[in-house]
């Protein structure tokens, strides 16, 4: 036999919400060729501000591929070995790890309150002890910024 329950919730009422975010500069931040072990580049700012009319998380994905004649497997080796490090305006870590790692970082997500924006900085770096194995490699890297009207639990 079936057992079913109803409720009734008067007076609740929904709503919408826009939740977004802007990158500023859109273009590439640096562009590191021939990068040696030992070697790092860094970027410009970027600025992440919420243009949406709630507050927002947000979150960093890197999504890379195989360039030139690197095949995917050779730009797995690189992505893995290739560093990137993420800081905010008060020098605090966002992320420090692999390119391959950068995924839905940071974990608990970067709250951006309704109107305001954060300044990034990103360095990417190539360690002393990474041996010939990335030697002529190449990957492309994007950086893909995710927010939500609140964290993932």
């Amino acid at each position: 036999m079936p057992f079913t329950i109803s409720s009734t919730n008067s007076g609740s009422s929904a709503g919408t919400a826009s939740v977004s975010i802007t990158v500023s500069p859109e273009d590439a931040l640096f562009s590191p060729t021939n990068l040696v072990p030992g070697e790092s580049v860094g970027s410009p700012q970027l600025q992440v501000a919420n243009a949406g009319d709630v507050d927002a998380y947000y979150y960093i994905f890197a999504d890379w591929s195989a360039e030139g004649t690197t095949t995917p497997v050779q730009a797995q080796i690189l992505a893995d070995r290739l560093n990137i490090a993420i800081e905010d305006e008060t020098s605090a870590e966002v992320y420090n790890g692999p390119v391959s790692g950068l995924v839905e970082q940071p974990a608990a997500g970067r709250l951006l309150d309704t109107t305001d924006d954060e300044l990034l900085t990103f360095v990417v770096s190539l360690p002393e002890d990474v041996s010939n194995i990335v030697q002529g490699l190449e990957i492309n890297v994007d950086l893909v910024f995710v927010s939500q009207a609140s964290p993932v639990s």
